[in-house]
């Protein structure tokens, strides 16, 4: 859905709540349904940490959480569509036989500092859980006999996990993306739902 597209979306939606709201005020008027109790506001993002940063910087956070969130279910789609098809075309012995040797080093290698930092608690259930974005793009080129018919190139992947990394590098690194490549990180997410059924 193009960003033109989605606003137009958006405002009929938001023009419809209107009408709905005006609605259900003047049924609570006429008595045809209970008034309903004032509504909670929702939590600043930032909590009770709010007051401590301007509002500029509350703006360029807000801005970042939504890249952020977007990245995040972006990044782990990829994982699991990994880990499926692998899992379905080598069986359960597939992070062994299909991911490569450095791969599955870098990941032995985080997971024994994950074990030796107890201290320190994160999710990592799965080893694919524990790999680099870019590892995602070495796995799939690796066993592009497993991928070939979800994508036109091996090179189409590429580029666009390798041109994403470096947007992950700014975002991981509690940097501002500029408003082009946030527009770069959700124009190939488009493209990759719409290429990966």
């Amino acid at each position: 859905m193009t960003r033109r597209a989605l606003s137009e979306f958006l405002h009929a939606r938001a023009f419809k709540g209107v009408l709905l709201d005006a609605e259900i005020a003047r049924q609570e008027e006429s008595g045809i349904l209970p008034r309903a109790k004032e509504p909670t506001a929702a939590p600043a993002l930032l909590g009770r940490y709010e007051e401590f940063f301007s509002r500029e910087m509350q703006d360029r956070s807000e801005k970042m959480a939504y890249v952020y969130s977007i990245f995040y279910c972006f990044e782990n789609l990829v994982r699991e569509l990994v880990a499926q098809r692998l899992e379905e075309r080598k069986g359960a012995e597939w992070w062994n036989t299909s991911v490569p040797d450095n791969v599955r080093k870098r990941v032995a290698q985080k997971r024994a500092d994950t074990e030796k930092n107890k201290w320190h608690q994160a999710v990592y259930q799965r080893d694919i859980d524990l790999t680099l974005f870019g590892d995602l793009a070495s796995i799939i080129v690796s066993e592009w006999a497993e991928f070939d018919d979800l994508f036109p190139s091996q090179h189409w992947v590429k580029q666009r996990l390798d041109e994403l990394e470096r947007s992950r590098n700014v975002i991981a690194h509690a940097n501002l993306l500029p408003e082009p490549e946030i527009e770069r990180i959700e124009q190939y997410l488009e493209d990759w739902v719409r290429q990966v059924p």
